[in-house]
């Protein structure tokens, strides 16, 4: 029996490429200038080579998505749970699409559901449906196991163990940035070369690169270090147009048959 698609995730936006997706006017004009403004810094700040890595919700993300692009669905799920561990809500919603089409792993549609119900638990409508959505093809029995597994998802994946984890991530990288203990950031600059990344306080040469260069105040700006402000402006990205760095496109709803069966 073919597989009957309920809603269809596409992948490709899930990756972490630069690029915004267009927002409606109405949605845009409603949010305040100065967070539209963290939120155009946040992007740009995840663009610089080695940033989005200490980000481990989009970086597992990323990884998750080439992973699956390229047929691997086994790590596919693996990375898209790493990256839901730090609370990633498009990683947590790839986590049940694929327990729930059985890629990577065997099919578990009480388990798809628990995933899709953590996803949905922001409130961003196109989840809150597919949550909807899963839940009505549950039999009586399969809604008790979702129940039950749910639980256990909750306890190692909720928000707030993922948002522990972020920030420990983000104050191990940012404390580490001028060995200040204090916060402060500095004067120096962050200048680019084939060797990576490197931060001082006086300029010097030997760099490939020496005209890519970022002060330091603007390379570890808020909106992506501080951990309440960067999750505060993940949430007005999805809100305004989508998942930061990618955005997850949500299908028309098919007909499906009335009949019972093993996969959706």
């Amino acid at each position: 029996m073919a597989k009957a698609v309920l809603w269809s995730f596409c992948i490709a936006a899930l990756a972490v490429t630069p690029g915004w997706v267009s927002a409606q006017a109405t949605d845009a004009a409603a949010a305040q200038p100065g967070d539209l403004k963290q939120l155009a810094i946040l992007q740009e700040s995840l663009a610089e080579p080695g940033v989005a890595e200490h980000h481990s919700d989009v970086y597992f993300r990323g990884l998750g998505a080439d992973a699956y692009k390229a047929g691997d669905k086994r790590r596919a799920l693996q990375m898209f749970t790493a990256a839901a561990r730090f609370g990633d809500k498009p990683s947590e919603a790839m986590v049940a699409t694929m327990y729930w089409n059985g890629e990577g792993t065997a099919v578990d549609r009480p388990r798809a559901y628990a995933w899709m119900d953590l996803a949905a638990d922001l409130g961003y409508r196109d989840l809150i449906i597919q949550r909807e959505l899963y839940w009505n093809r549950l039999s009586s029995t399969e809604r008790d196991e979702a129940i039950a597994v749910g639980k256990d998802i909750y306890d190692h994946y909720s928000d707030e163990k993922g948002r522990q984890h972020l920030a420990a991530e983000l104050f191990r990288v940012t404390s580490q940035t001028t060995g200040s203990h204090t916060g402060a950031i500095g004067n120096g600059v962050v200048m680019h070369s084939l060797g990576g990344m490197g931060s001082m306080h006086m300029r010097t040469t030997g760099f490939i690169n020496d005209d890519d260069e970022r002060p330091l105040d603007k390379y570890y700006n808020s909106a992506a270090w501080s951990t309440d402000e960067y999750l505060g402006l993940k949430d007005l990205q999805w809100q305004l147009k989508g998942p930061l760095l990618g955005t997850v496109e949500v299908g028309a709803p098919q007909q499906v048959s009335s009949k019972s069966d093993t996969q959706p």
